[in-house]
C-alpha cells in the first residue's frame, strides 16, 4: 500500500492508493467513516423539508382562503370561516405526501440503492453503498451499478455503460488508470476500482432519478388537474373582485357583499380534489407494497393503468432466469471430449456470472489449467465471449449468428432450427489456432460444437399472460436470444401471436421499425439499442408502453418506456431505471399492479365530478350575479354541509371501490358528463328560486335556505349516479348522509322559519324538487351522448 502525498485539509487522515488485493484495513475504513468521508447521499437531491413546507403553505389558493377567512371574521361572522380549516387540512396533507415522496426518493436514490462489494483486510466484504469510504477498493462485476467515482486499478474485460449519465448507449472499455463514474454500470467483465470521490463530491450528486429523467412528461390526470387549477387561478381573483364590487355598489351592505363573495370564491376552489388524488395514489402504493410490489414513483401508478402494450424480456419474466445444460453436439473434426475440454477451459478463464456461465460451469466443472493470454467477457451487445490460451489458440462462445460467418452458419442451420423449434437455447462454441485479436473475432474461426440449454418457464406465466390479453393489453417479447427459440417459449407460455417473430439481427439497415413493431409479437437477437428503438416506435404509434426486464441490456428500453418494471433479483442498473420493483421476483404480481393502478385512476376520474360540480356552478353564479341586483344566494357556512356531506365524505369511500376497467383517457369528458348537468340544474334552481322570492315576497333567509336544500338534493342525485352500481353499503352510506344533511337544518337552522317555509311554499318547492331530478337525468343523458359522438369522431379522425 502506497501513501499518497496529497491529503485532505478537512479530514484527519492521509489519502492512500491501496493494494487492489488487500484494500483498506478495517481501522482505516472506520477512520474515514468517522470523518464523514463515506458515500452518504448528497444533500439537495430532493427538496429540503423547509422547501416542501414553504411550497405547500404559500400558495395562491391558501392566500385567498386566508384573506376570505379574515374578511368574514372582521365583518362579525367568524363561524363562516370554517372553510379555512379545510384549506389547512389540504395543506397538511400536501406536506405529508411530499415528505413521504422525499423519503421514498432518498431511500431509492442512486447512491442508496443496493449493496456494494469492497476489499478490506484482503477479504471481500459486502456493505451498504453508503458505507463505501474514500480510498476503498470497490469490486464491480457485470450488472452492478457503480456507486462512487474512482480509478480502475485492475480489470478483466471491464466495459462500462454510462447511458444514465450521458445518454450514449455504447459500452466503454475501461483499462487500468481510467476514470470510472458513479451512476454508470458494468455491462461486461469485472474490475477493482480505487474510490476517489464519494457523497456530494462524486458524480452521483447529479444523478438522483437520472434513470427516469427522460420521463418528465406529466400524466393525463396530472395535466388535466393542472389545467383546471391554472384556469381557476386566472379567473377567481378578477371574478371575485368584480362580484364584490357589483354586490356592494348595488346594495351598500358590506356584510352581505363579503359573505356572498366569499361563498362564491370558496365554491370555485375544488379544495378536496388534489387532496383526494394524493391520498388515493398513496393508498394504492401501500396496497401494492403489501403485495410485494414497490412503487418508486406515484404518478407511474396512473401510467401503468393506461398501458396497452406490455413488452417483456424473456429471461426473468417468461422464464425464471435459470438455465440447465441439456446436450453437446460436436461439429467438424472436434470430438465431444475435446469440445467439453474447450468449454471448461473457457469457463475457467472468464469471470462471467450470468445464467449461461453458471449452467456450463456446473456441467463442465473440471477446467484444464491453460495459461490465459486474453479474455473478452460476455456482452449483450456483442452476444459472445472469448478467451485466448498460450499454445492452444482461442475459443469463442456465443450466438451462432454472431460467431460464425454466413457460409458456416448455413451448414448447421437445420440443426439450430430443430432445437430452437423445441424452445431450447443454442450456443455455438468455435475455435481458432491463432491468438485472440484485440478487436473482434479471428478470421479462421471453426465451429467446434453446439451447446444446448433449456429455460425454465415460470409456473404462473400462462395465467398472468392470459389475464393481460383479457384486459386488452398487447404482449410483445423482446429478447437477445434466437427468435425461433423465444417464439417457441412464448407459445408454450400462452402468449397470443407468438408465431409472428422476427430476427432483428437480420433486418436490413433502414428498416421501418414501426411496421416491424406492429406486425410482430416476438423479437429475437435484439441489441439494447434496438430494444429502445422498438419501444420508441410503439410510443410513436400512440401506444402507452410498459417494459419489464432485469438485466443491464434492458436499461435503455426501460428508460424509453412510459413506465417500467424490474424484478428484485435483477441487476442494480435495471432496478435503478424502473418505476416498479417486484419484490418477490414473481411476475404474477403484475396482475395486482395493473388492477390497483386501474382502480385508483378510475375512482379518481369517477369522484372528480363531485368536486368540480361546485366549481362550475359557483363560477356560473358569480358571472350571473354580477348582473342580477340581488345578494349572492349562498353564505360560506351554508356551503359546508353541501361540500362535506355530498362530496367530501362519500368521495373517500367511493375512491376505495374496486373498478378495474381500462381507463379510456377521457378524464375531462367523464367529469363533465356528470358535473356539468348537475351544475346547470343548480343554476336553474337558483334562478327559479330568485324569481319565486321576488314574486312571493320570500325573505333572503328563506330563499337562501331553499337554495341550499335544492343544491343538496342535486348533490345527492349526482352521488347516486356516480356510485352506481349501488351496493348495500353504498345505499346505507348515502341514506346516512341524507339523514345527517336533514338534521343539520333541523338542529342548527331556524326551525320555525323552516316550518313556515315549507307550509307556505310546499306547492312550489316539492314540484321543483321533482323537476330538478328529471332535469338532471335528462341533461346527463344528452351530454353523455354528445360526448360519445365527439369522442367517436375524434377516434375516427385518428384512424
Amino acid at each position: 500500500m502506497k501513501d499518497r502525498t496529497e491529503s485532505t485539509t478537512h479530514m484527519d487522515f492521509e489519502r492512500l492508493t491501496p493494494d487492489p488485493a488487500v484494500g483498506l484495513s478495517s481501522e482505516q475504513a472506520q477512520r474515514r467513516m468517522d470523518c464523514g468521508a463515506h458515500n452518504a447521499p448528497p444533500e439537495g437531491i430532493t427538496p429540503s423539508v423547509g422547501n416542501i413546507v414553504f411550497k405547500n403553505v404559500f400558495t395562491l389558493f391558501n392566500f385567498i382562503n386566508l384573506l376570505l377567512a379574515l374578511a368574514v371574521t372582521l365583518v362579525g361572522h367568524p363561524k363562516n370561516a370554517l372553510f379555512f380549516f379545510i384549506a389547512v387540512g389540504n395543506t397538511l396533507m400536501g406536506i405529508v405526501q411530499e415528505l413521504r415522496a422525499k423519503r421514498t426518493l432518498d431511500r431509492l436514490s442512486v447512491l442508496a440503492r443496493g449493496k456494494a462489494t469492497v476489499i478490506r483486510d484482503g477479504r471481500q466484504l459486502t456493505v451498504d453503498q453508503d458505507e463505501v469510504v474514500l480510498d476503498d477498493v470497490l469490486l464491480v462485476a457485470a450488472g452492478g451499478q457503480i456507486c462512487a467515482d474512482g480509478e480502475l486499478l485492475t480489470g478483466e474485460g471491464l466495459e462500462v455503460n454510462e447511458s444514465l449519465l450521458t445518454g450514449e448507449a455504447d459500452n466503454i472499455a475501461k483499462h487500468p488508470g481510467d476514470r470510472v463514474l458513479s451512476g454508470s454500470f458494468a455491462a461486461a467483465g469485472q474490475g477493482r476500482i480505487h474510490v476517489t470521490a464519494v457523497g456530494r463530491d462524486s458524480y452521483a450528486g447529479t444523478l438522483t432519478v437520472a434513470a427516469r429523467r427522460e420521463k418528465k412528461n406529466k400524466t393525463p390526470l396530472k395535466r388535466t388537474l393542472d389545467n383546471i387549477i391554472r384556469a381557476l387561478t386566472i379567473a377567481i381573483l378578477p371574478l371575485g373582485a368584480l362580484l364584490f364590487y357589483t354586490q356592494y355598489t348595488g346594495s351598500g351592505e358590506l356584510v352581505t357583499s363579503v359573505l356572498g363573495t366569499t361563498a362564491a370564491m370558496i365554491g370555485m376552489i375544488p379544495e378536496g380534489l388534489i387532496l383526494l388524488t394524493g391520498v388515493t395514489l398513496t393508498v394504492g402504493a401501500l396496497k401494492l407494497a403489501s403485495k410485494k410490489a414497490l412503487v418508486q414513483s406515484l404518478p407511474s401508478i396512473e401510467t401503468l393503468a393506461r398501458v396497452d402494450v406490455l413488452c417483456l424480456d424473456k429471461t426473468g419474466t417468461i422464464t425464471d432466469g435459470t438455465l440447465e445444460f441439456e446436450e453437446l453436439i460436436a461439429l467438424g473434426g472436434t470430438t465431444a471430449e475435446q469440445a467439453g475440454e474447450l468449454t471448461a477451459a473457457l469457463m475457467g478463464a472468464l469471470s462471467d456470472d450470468n445464467a449461461t456461465a453458471t449452467a456450463l460451469r456446473a456441467a463442465f466443472s473440471l477446467s484444464p489449467l491453460w495459461p490465459v493470454s486474453a479474455r473478452v467477457p460476455f456482452s449483450s451487445a456483442r452476444k459472445w465471449s472469448a478467451a485466448g490460451f498460450e499454445g492452444h489458440g482461442c475459443c469463442v462462445l456465443g450466438a451462432p449468428g454472431f460467431v460464425l460467418d454466413a457460409d458456416a452458419l448455413e451448414l448447421i442451420r437445420p440443426t439450430i432450427d430443430e432445437y430452437a423449434a423445441r424452445g431450447l437455447r443454442v450456443l455455438c462454441l468455435a475455435k481458432s489456432n491463432g491468438p485472440l485479436p484485440e478487436d473482434g473475432l479471428p478470421d479462421d474461426l471453426q465451429a467446434a460444437a453446439l451447446l444446448i440449454l433449456s429455460d425454465t418457464i415460470r409456473p404462473e406465466a400462462a395465467d398472468t399472460f392470459r389475464f393481460f390479453s383479457g384486459q386488452g393489453v398487447t404482449l410483445k417479447v423482446i429478447s437477445g436470444d434466437d427468435a425461433l427459440t423465444v417464439s417457441t417459449i412464448a407459445r408454450r407460455a400462452g402468449i397470443e401471436g407468438a408465431e409472428r417473430y422476427v430476427d432483428m439481427s437480420a433486418l436490413p439497415e433502414g428498416s421501418d421499425l414501426a411496421a416491424v413493431a406492429r406486425e410482430n409479437t416476438v423479437f429475437g437477437r435484439v441489441t439494447p439499442e434496438q430494444k429502445r428503438a422498438l419501444i420508441a416506435a410503439l410510443k410513436d404509434a400512440g401506444h402507452t408502453v410498459c417494459m419489464t426486464g432485469d438485466g443491464v441490456n434492458d436499461v435503455l428500453a426501460m428508460k424509453e418506456a412510459d413506465c417500467s418494471v424490474a424484478m428484485i433479483g435483477g441487476s442494480d442498473a435495471a432496478r435503478g431505471a424502473c418505476d416498479f420493483v417486484l419484490m418477490s421476483s414473481n411476475f404474477a404480481a403484475m396482475v395486482d399492479v395493473l388492477r390497483e393502478g386501474r382502480r385508483v385512476i378510475n375512482n379518481i376520474e369517477n369522484v372528480a365530478s363531485m368536486y368540480l360540480v361546485k366549481t362550475i356552478y359557483s363560477t356560473l353564479l358569480s358571472l350571473l350575479y354580477i348582473f342580477i341586483p340581488s345578494p349572492y344566494p349562498f353564505a360560506p357556512l351554508q356551503m359546508t354541509p353541501i361540500s362535506a356531506l355530498t362530496v367530501g365524505v362519500p368521495s373517500f369511500f367511493l375512491a376505495l371501490r374496486g373498478n378495474y376497467e381500462k381507463p379510456q383517457g377521457r378524464f375531462l369528458a367523464n367529469v363533465l358528463e356528470n358535473s356539468l348537468p348537475a351544475a346547470l340544474v343548480v343554476v336553474f334552481n337558483v334562478l327559479v328560486v330568485e324569481l319565486a322570492g321576488a314574486s312571493f315576497g320570500l325573505t333572503q333567509a328563506e330563499t337562501s335556505t331553499m337554495n341550499v336544500l335544492l343544491t343538496g338534493l342535486v348533490g345527492f342525485c349526482l352521488l347516486i349516479q356516480v356510485a352506481r352500481p349501488l351496493k348495500p353499503l353504498d345505499i346505507a352510506l348515502i341514506s346516512a348522509l341524507a339523514v345527517v344533511f336533514s338534521l343539520t337544518f333541523l338542529l342548527f337552522g331556524d326551525f320555525f322559519m323552516l316550518g313556515s317555509l315549507f307550509t307556505r311554499n310546499a306547492f312550489f318547492y316539492l314540484p321543483l324538487c321533482y323537476i330538478s331530478h328529471r332535469m338532471f337525468l335528462f341533461l346527463s343523458r344528452r351530454i353523455a351522448r354528445a360526448a360519445r359522438i365527439i369522442e367517436d369522431r375524434r377516434r375516427a379522425r385518428m384512424g
